[in-house]
């Protein structure tokens, strides 16, 4: 049943995100926790398919209503052109597991996957992808610091001096590192330097400017101008819905996008302020995923494939 339901989901979801004429196929398996977990009834299954670029071209969300892992899948993808699949759980206050990203290669006939294990992943920022020979890594940017997935596992590397670009080393095994130049990288793992790296960032993303918050669920935001809602590469979140000053961290994986708690200020507030930013705090922290327009200067959070806040440019 579940199976369906996610078939189903992701079927709905693809209207928004149109594929080309091109010819389709179908991909599927099946999502296993590793962790010896009941995982709540309104744990989410959250499912990404984006292109070479990093832009997702398929979404899907799913509450799996008691159901425990493993969860099976399927998905219509486009079949001539590569494709990174990420898929995972998210439960609780943003607890949240993920796969590794998976490259599909381009082919015509159905594709199943068999089983992929997720991992809880800590928050990683804006992460991005590095494309090391027919390996997929997300390297995610904080403050000071960098994290890579890779092999069942999330490394720290703390940043270090470097005559040129940026460099990344891990304070407990100074083998393992990260050489950022421009769009490619050196990375060595343990001593071993993987074939060349280069780094996949999308033409647009959610960390350009500052975002005026538009609407918050179907209600228009009230003095949208004083609003702000503000991504910076190293993983932080300001935000302000026209009274308190509120910051945090968030966490973007392709298509899907969580948040970690938020502090705030505690200035008394109108009425009205108050009441938006109490609604716009519950918004928040129910996101995991974004569809963005740049040409429009639109962002859309959802929960579930619903909007739940509105921002442009």
């Amino acid at each position: 049943m579940l199976r369906r339901v996610l078939a189903l989901a992701v079927a709905a979801m693809m209207a928004a995100f149109p594929a080309s004429a091109s010819e389709m196929r179908e991909i599927s398996g099946e999502i296993m926790v590793i962790e010896r977990i009941a995982l709540p009834d309104d744990t989410v299954f959250l499912l990404d398919l984006s292109n070479a670029q990093d832009q997702t071209v398929a979404s899907s969300r799913s509450v799996t209503e008691g159901s425990q892992s493993p969860f099976a899948f399927q998905i219509e993808a486009p079949a001539d052109t590569l494709l990174v699949l990420r898929a995972g759980l998210r439960a609780g206050e943003d607890m949240i597991w993920l796969t590794e990203p998976q490259g599909i290669e381009p082919g015509s006939d159905p594709l199943d996957l068999g089983t992929i294990r997720a991992l809880r992943t800590p928050l990683m920022g804006y992460a991005s992808l590095l494309s090391c020979g027919n390996q997929l890594i997300e390297i995610g940017f904080l403050p000071e610091e960098v994290r890579l997935r890779l092999n069942e596992q999330v490394i720290t590397l703390q940043a270090q001096p470097a005559a040129s670009g940026a460099l990344f080393v891990a304070a407990d095994n100074p083998a393992t590192s990260v050489h950022i130049k421009d769009d490619s990288a050196i990375v060595r793992i343990d001593g071993a330097e993987l074939t060349e790296c280069t780094l996949i960032r999308p033409d647009a993303d959610i960390t350009a400017g500052v975002w005026n918050i538009s609407a918050i669920g179907e209600t228009p935001t009230l003095f949208p101008s004083r609003t702000e809602l503000v991504f910076y590469p190293d993983g932080r979140i300001s935000a302000s819905v026209g009274c308190n000053r509120m910051i945090g961290g968030f966490r973007r994986h392709g298509g899907i996008l969580s948040f970690g708690r938020m502090a705030s200020t505690m200035m008394a507030c109108p009425n009205g302020l108050e009441g938006q930013e109490r609604k716009f705090i519950e918004a928040l922290t129910s996101v995991d995923g974004y569809r963005l327009d740049p040409e429009a200067g639109r962002l859309i959070l959802t929960t579930g494939g619903v909007t739940v806040i509105k921002a442009r440019k």
